[in-house]
């Protein structure tokens, strides 16, 4: 079934380091700037991937999530030459998840990764409770009460897919870091994508322009919501000060940093020439900051109803 004659369909090749920089290049390859996709049948390859973050994960299974809904065939070539970044994917459970089996006999999750997983929006709320605060709290050795606002965080970047998707399901995966102190959380989903969800009520806006106003406090393009465009203008706030982490958003054309700088919260939001089909958010928590993060902030003030 997985045996991939050459020559058939377009075959795209990762690349050698998949991250939120070079997704862009390999997101053009597979779709175009409408989202369609650029052949019936597209081969995935893995013979040049050297290195993949979170971020080309949940891309990567947003892409065939995708191409599985509007029909196209995808397959993969280069996948059973066991390197690290194929073992990797394997023990984070995407072959088993998208050909129905492990690749190496001995593939389990690693202790310090959240595997790739499929949530569905009705869903996000109960799955961040009961599945990714649990793992968090073993891993990083730190009490579920002193993760609250990691568990917000994650809640509220579902919340914001919920509202401007046009999608029904979101794409997680998480790894801790450390030797470095870090936990990189992904999620992502390719739906409408914030600037398009904007764009409905402020039509003369670019992309740009559209996701700064999407994280201006006040705004929201809901009629009648709790914390109304309170969500991404706190969690870069917290994230950021609290705990000296940063946070990415992809959307669209326009990508937005937010990292710390001089005790305030530095905003970068850049235009790229590839547009992100969707909305990916990218959060790296310091984790020797989180009880910090954790005694400054008021629960109350980050959850809604």
């Amino acid at each position: 079934m997985w045996e991939i004659n050459p020559g058939t369909g377009l075959e795209i090749q990762l690349p050698a380091s998949f991250n939120d920089q070079t997704m862009y290049e390999f997101i053009a390859q597979a779709v175009d700037g409408q989202c369609n996709a650029q052949s019936s049948t597209i081969v995935f390859g893995f013979n040049n991937l050297a290195f993949i973050s979170p971020v080309g994960i949940v891309v990567l299974s947003n892409l065939i999530e995708y191409f599985n809904k509007i029909g196209v065939k995808t397959y993969f070539s280069g996948h059973k030459f066991i390197t690290e970044p194929i073992s990797y994917l394997d023990d984070s459970g995407f072959f088993k998840r998208y050909i129905g089996s492990c690749v190496k006999a001995s593939a389990s999750v690693r202790p310090t990764t959240f595997p790739l997983s499929l949530v569905k929006n009705i869903n996000a709320l109960l799955f961040v409770q009961d599945r990714v605060i649990p793992w968090a709290s073993d891993h990083l050795g730190s009490p579920e009460g002193s993760l609250d606002t990691v568990r917000v965080c994650i809640e509220e970047i579902f919340h914001n897919i919920q509202d401007h998707s046009g999608v029904q399901m979101g794409c997680i995966f998480a790894q801790f870091f450390p030797k470095t102190n870090r936990l990189e959380i992904a999620i992502s989903d390719f739906g409408f994508g914030i600037p398009h969800r904007i764009q409905t009520v402020q039509p003369t806006l670019n992309d740009t322009d559209a996701l700064r106003l999407a994280i201006q406090e006040g705004f929201t393009t809901k009629t009648n919501v709790h914390n109304r465009g309170v969500g991404l203008t706190t969690l870069m706030k917290y994230v950021t000060i609290r705990n000296g982490g940063t946070v990415l958003i992809a959307s669209g054309k326009a990508q937005l940093s937010a990292v710390l700088d001089q005790n305030a919260t530095k905003i970068t939001v850049r235009t790229k020439p590839v547009s992100y089909p969707g909305t990916l958010v990218k959060v790296i928590l310091r984790t020797d900051r989180l009880a910090q993060l954790a005694a400054d902030i008021q629960p109350e003030d980050f959850s809604w109803k």
